[in-house]
């Protein structure tokens, strides 16, 4: 059973995370469909191809955008969830809590392809906020709360 904190976290919504709604609706399409064209993205969306190539110059462009948002909500659902504080159980329910309601569509767009230099840049921004969940499992591991033999590593994964 959950423990109420006042810490808990309520990470945002997919309209949220992205910048309007044209954006949600089509990371939402491209989670569910990873090779959707440029034409179902903006029927996705509600609007025209045209429109959505005067947004969005190309599929790359569009796709490196969404993922940045992404990278964005990640980031700032760790934070919010303050996993250095109080037990590493409820810490660890934060977090996954949090992520758990960007899963559906943000660790989706994770399988889109992108160009070397954006993914590591992406790779970047989420350094930090990976070294403190691994910091957190070793912190649980140390006090007993989470199993030794699981590797930091698989957890983040």
């Amino acid at each position: 059973m959950p423990v109420a904190s006042n810490r808990d976290v309520t990470p945002p919504g997919t309209s949220e995370v992205f910048e309007d709604a044209v954006s949600a609706a089509v990371a939402q399409h491209l989670a569910l469909s990873p090779a959707a064209s440029m034409q179902e993205l903006a029927a996705a969306a509600g609007v025209s191809r045209a429109t959505l190539f005067r947004r969005f110059p190309s599929r790359e462009v569009l796709v490196a955008q969404l993922c940045e948002a992404a990278v964005r909500a990640f980031v700032g659902v760790v934070n919010a969830a303050e996993p250095e504080g109080d037990s590493p159980s409820a810490a660890l329910r934060r977090v996954v809590s949090g992520l758990a309601r960007l899963a559906p569509v943000v660790g989706l767009l994770g399988l889109q392809p992108l160009d070397e230099h954006v993914e590591s840049t992406l790779l970047e921004q989420i350094s930090n906020a990976e070294e403190r969940l691994r910091q957190l499992i070793r912190r649980g591991q140390e006090a007993g709360d989470f199993r030794v033999e699981v590797d930091p590593e698989w957890v983040l994964t």
